[in-house]
């Protein structure tokens, strides 16, 4: 671990946060929120330039993304819900598909990012309240 994550560890276990305990299952469900949203905004926030889902997905291959091992279709669902939703442009080359993210797609980027951090905020928040 990094000097300063060490450090922020060492400064966290020392305030109001020393006595705070997650339960599993409240473990399992912020993982299970944060995962499908950071999954999407993952996604969006590699098409500043266009790729193609094969190139998203060997890239999310890379940065070890469990939630598409054996499970590439996922990649499919959300790059084709993004293009319904208008935050895709879809281009055909030499019969490969490239996506790219629109001014919309960025707004929802944007919007998506602030949300995730609201909701987390609020999950910890939620959680503190019931340490003893």
């Amino acid at each position: 671990m990094e000097e300063r994550l060490k450090k922020l560890k060492k400064t966290v276990d020392q305030t109001a946060f020393k006595q705070l305990e997650f339960t599993n299952e409240h473990q399992q469900n912020i993982r299970k929120q944060l995962q499908s949203a950071s999954l999407k905004q993952q996604i969006l926030s590699m098409l500043t330039e266009a790729k193609s889902g094969v190139e998203l997905t060997q890239q999310l291959h890379v940065r070890a993304v469990e939630q598409i091992v054996e499970n590439e279709g996922l990649v499919y669902s959300i790059l084709h819900e993004a293009e319904q939703q208008g935050w895709l442009m879809a281009s055909w080359h030499e019969g490969i598909k490239y996506y790219q993210l629109t001014k919309l797609g960025t707004k929802q980027l944007q919007q998506d990012s602030e949300r995730i951090k609201l909701t987390l905020k609020q999950r910890i928040l939620g959680v503190r309240m019931h340490v003893e």
